[in-house]
Parts: C-alpha cells; sequence; structure tokens
C-alpha cells in the first residue's frame, strides 16, 4: 500500500497553471476550484446549475456579466451540461480562447439520484416492461469519454507540454454499493476508461489518472458546510457516526496530486478519511496471489506484446 501525502507547497506549482474543472459549484468540484484559485491557478469552471456557478464566481472575485458567460481576470465559466457533446466542446473552446492553453482537465461531475432500476414500470400502451432511464450512465460516464476526448484535442495544440487529465471515480467503483447499481456501473466504467488509455496517452505527455473517494461530505466532518458535497444525505451521516470520513477540500488535494505531480500516470487515487492512497500498484504486485502465478505469468507476457506490438485494430 503506498499511501501519498501533499506537501501544500507542492501546490504552489499550480500558479499559471490552466485547470478545467466540472462540477464545480459545490461539493468536492468547488473544493478544488478554490484551491486552485488559492494557489494562483487560472480557472474554466464548469456546471450545469447557472445560479450556483454565478455565485461561486462572485465569490472568488468580481465579475463581468456576458449572456451566460463569466469572466474575471482568471477565471471564466459556462453553463454547462457534461452529458452533451456541443455543451462540453464548448467550455474547452471558452478556456482554449481565454487563456491560449489548457492544462490540466478535473472531470468531476457526477450524480447519484434516480435509481430505479429494480423498480418495475408498465407502459400502459403496450402492456410491456418500460426500459430504464440510463441519464446516471450518461452523466457519470458517457461525460467522461467526451472529457477526455475533448482533452486530448486541445492538448495536441501545444506539443511537448506535460499535460493532465483527473477523473473522479468512487469507492463504489471497487465496493457493492446497492441500491446505486448504475452509479456504480459507470463509476468502474470510470476506472477502466483510466486503464484503457493510460499506456497511450503518454506517449503525448498526457497523464490520466483516477480518484475514488470514500464516504465524502457528513456535515459534522466539513469545515466549510457550504462546499458540503450534495450527494450525501443527513440519514445516511448519521449512519456513519465515528468511521473515518473525506471532506471536499480533502479530496481536492487528491484531484489536484497529478497537477502537482505531472510524472503521476495511471494511477487510482482511494481517498478515505482525507488518506490517499493508490490502488493500482497494489492490485498490479498482488496479482499472483488472486490470479495464480502461472496465470499470472501468462497475463503479464500478453499484455506485454499487446502494449508493444502495432496498433491492429
Amino acid at each position: 500500500m503506498t499511501t501519498y501525502n501533499v506537501d501544500r507547497e507542492e501546490l504552489k506549482a499550480l500558479k499559471g497553471k490552466t485547470i478545467l474543472i466540472t462540477g464545480c459549484s459545490s461539493g468536492i468540484g468547488r473544493a478544488t476550484a478554490e484551491l486552485a484559485h488559492e494557489h494562483g491557478a487560472n480557472l474554466v469552471l464548469a456546471d450545469w446549475n447557472e445560479a450556483q456557478l454565478t455565485s461561486f464566481v462572485e465569490s472568488l472575485s468580481p465579475r463581468e456579466r456576458l449572456f451566460l458567460i463569466l469572466t474575471t481576470s482568471n477565471v471564466i465559466s459556462r453553463k454547462t451540461n457534461v452529458a452533451r457533446w456541443d455543451d462540453v466542446i464548448q467550455i474547452f473552446q471558452l478556456g482554449w480562447e481565454k487563456f491560449g492553453a489548457i492544462d490540466a482537465v478535473v472531470s468531476n461531475a457526477g450524480v447519484n439520484s434516480g435509481e430505479v432500476l429494480l423498480q418495475h414500470e408498465i407502459d400502459p400502451q403496450t402492456g410491456l416492461l418500460r426500459a430504464p432511464k440510463l441519464d446516471t450512465l450518461e452523466i457519470n460516464l458517457t461525460a467522461h469519454i467526451y472529457m477526455c476526448k475533448c482533452a486530448a484535442y486541445y492538448f495536441e495544440k501545444l506539443p511537448g507540454r506535460k499535460c493532465q487529465i483527473v477523473l473522479t471515480a468512487s469507492a463504489a467503483a471497487f465496493l457493492d454499493t446497492p441500491p446505486l447499481y448504475l452509479y456504480s456501473t459507470a463509476k468502474a466504467g470510470v476506472v477502466g476508461l483510466m486503464r484503457s488509455l493510460r499506456n497511450d496517452l503518454v506517449k503525448a505527455d498526457v497523464t490520466i489518472n483516477a480518484v475514488a473517494p470514500w464516504f465524502t461530505g457528513p456535515l459534522g466532518h466539513v469545515i466549510n458546510p457550504s462546499t458540503a458535497t450534495p450527494m450525501v444525505p443527513k440519514a445516511l451521516n448519521d449512519l456513519w457516526g465515528e468511521l473515518p470520513a473525506n471532506t471536499p477540500a480533502g479530496i481536492a488535494v487528491a484531484l489536484l496530486l497529478p497537477t502537482v505531480r505531472p510524472d503521476t500516470n495511471g494511477k487510482t487515487f482511494f481517498v478515505a478519511g482525507n488518506e490517499i492512497v493508490e490502488l493500482e500498484d497494489s492490485l498490479a504486485k498482488s496479482q499472483p496471489h488472486w490470479m495464480g502465478h502461472s496465470l499470472s505469468r501468462d497475463i503479464d507476457e500478453g499484455q506485454r506484446r499487446l502494449l508493444t506490438a502495432e496498433p491492429f485494430i
């Protein structure tokens, strides 16, 4: 097990970097934006809740309003539905036009509501079972794919510059979390997305990492209630009791870690009680124990051949 600690001195490396953050008007996204802003980063902020986004930008510095776009000297923002491609490409273009570069992307927006997979609804006209709604997958997985696609494109505009993508996954990618069926599915997909991209993106000086927060934001643990994550109901806060819990500010450090350590690549940072534990190295090291030594050797050799071969797809 490898535990990561980030010294606040390291955060000074954020100064002058341009960071695009989604889902930033509350919770861990807001805490991440505040921490980056505190250390001099240029911010490109995206959130679907325009009122909260406007209020947040105003809290950072005075603003000038122009249609749906808010600008300050080093902050620009736009109302964005991350599940819509047109919205995602527009926020990237806005950041590029404003700052002339995008150094890091924190793809953080997500929801955990509307879980009705095992609730059966019958269409009164056909008498047949209706299909489940997949909004949760669109916001929690498809949106991350959009973000990675746009990030890779805009990073290519400045070759030779080290850039970072950070995806907000969840402990739900690794742990049973009923009844969050589609949420867990999406977050496991986020980790899979990171793993599938980490070997190719790094060839273009782009790193990609994932952050998987465990329980976050019970009011008794949050220093600033205005940044508490809106995803956690009070009943769950009460149930959690004395167990270690994250604060949004604690997860913000994990989300910015790859930007201050730009060589960090292909990691999943599991965050519990604000402690950052990296999982990928431990999983790889323990592979012979849960796969068997012989199969593990064959798998490693197969992966080596696949990763070093010429593309065949």
